[in-house]
């Protein structure tokens, strides 16, 4: 058997283990060019915003640049999508822990019943309506060990890779196996647990903790205990704590699979300080249109996010391995939309953040749930 062929083979056994998992990013190898190239276990990147809609970044996801585009600063997911590429029609759920789990498993939501967020496990979460009624039966409890086999289980048990999982996790309930991300196929666990939202974003509030050193529910985010009392924002200690993981993989020789998976752009609103200037005080572009206090708050947490990507990219080259890693960049949901946020950013009224389309989070509307969970894919290279 020539060389060739067997790496050849070795890929298609790859993607065949790989595949029984489903999700995402393995429908996206199935048709990359970069993975035939890429060596025979490169590392992977899953980089989840959450509740970041269609249109809250400076990459258009339509077939012009809107204002929307126009308004916020993400020139490190330009770059991915420049050496990338773009899917633009991409469906999810409305909410976070169906599409998480459906990431985790590669089963839609009908058929993990995890249809809404999760919290406690007896506890519904469904809205009430005078015409609704909430679904029979669905696991509340969400995501638990064993329901199905999971993307990081099959590659750290078939494949050998180091699984690691910083950030937002919500797959099940407090008080449940599944509400820690080690019970779900993950080697390390950053700052995940029960929670869909940060108490606080701010290390001087401890992330949401009543005191430094110590742990509130539900809100408060465990494990970085390390910045509480600092200046740190959230989306920069979990950038921090994702880096050294990988250089622990690096250093060990493991590839590894991290799902940075940030709790923003989630609520509460809050700023992200360092970008505040680029938008506190001014008008939208090429308008005489002020910017809200609270638009401004949430382009710099979206600024923040994209620094952090921008953060990993620069890590990955120092330790030249951007070429066998594969970024994935995707949102679980459509944006807040009245929620959190109010009118638009232009008083255009209720629920028209994702404009065009209609409505926002929570809605089963396409701003809600469809072209809102938008995805790049690529890897920094020369090839693209």
């Amino acid at each position: 058997m020539s060389l060739v062929k067997q790496k050849y083979d070795n890929l298609r056994c790859i993607r065949s283990r790989v595949l029984t998992a489903g999700g995402l990013i393995m429908s996206i190898f199935l048709v990359s060019e970069w993975f035939v190239h890429a060596s025979e276990r490169p590392n992977i990147i899953l980089f989840l915003v959450d509740d970041m809609g269609w249109q809250d970044t400076s990459v258009p996801f339509w077939n012009k640049t809107t204002p929307f585009n126009q308004h916020f600063r993400t020139p490190n997911m330009e770059r991915l999508a420049k050496q990338g590429r773009r899917f633009t029609q991409a469906y999810a759920c409305a909410v976070c822990s169906p599409t998480r789990t459906s990431i985790m498993t590669g089963q839609n939501a009908a058929r993990h019943r995890v249809t809404n967020w999760t919290l406690y496990e007896d506890r519904e979460t469904s809205g009430k309506t005078p015409r609704l009624l909430p679904p029979r039966n669905w696991r509340k409890q969400g995501l638990q060990p064993g329901n199905a086999p999971t993307l990081p289980e099959v590659l750290r048990d078939q494949l050998g890779y180091r699984t690691i999982h910083a950030g937002k996790a919500h797959w099940g309930a407090y008080d449940t196996q599944g509400s820690d991300p080690l019970t779900l196929g993950f080697d390390v666990n950053i700052a995940g647990h029960a929670a869909g939202g940060p108490g606080h974003y701010h290390g001087e509030k401890n992330y949401g903790n009543a005191d430094a050193g110590g742990r509130t529910r539900p809100w408060g985010i465990p494990g970085l205990e390390s910045y509480h009392g600092s200046d740190t924002h959230l989306t920069e200690a979990l950038t921090l704590e994702a880096k050294q993981a990988i250089s622990d993989s690096v250093a060990d020789n493991k590839p590894f699979y991290l799902y940075m998976a940030h709790y923003a752009v989630h609520a509460p609103i809050q700023p992200h300080e360092t970008y505040m200037p680029n938008y506190n005080g001014k008008n939208y572009p090429g308008t005489r249109i002020s910017i809200p206090d609270n638009e401004a708050r949430y382009a710099s947490m979206v600024e923040g996010m994209d620094a952090s990507l921008g953060d990993l990219i620069h890590h990955l080259e120092s330790l030249d391995i951007s070429e066998n890693t594969l970024i994935v960049f995707a949102s679980d949901n459509g944006t807040l939309s009245l929620h959190a946020r109010g009118n638009s950013p232009r008083d255009t009224g209720r629920d028209t953040h994702s404009w065009p389309l209609r409505e926002g989070k929570g809605s089963a509307y396409e701003g809600g749930d469809a072209r809102a969970s938008h995805r790049l894919m690529g890897n920094i290279s020369s090839r693209f």
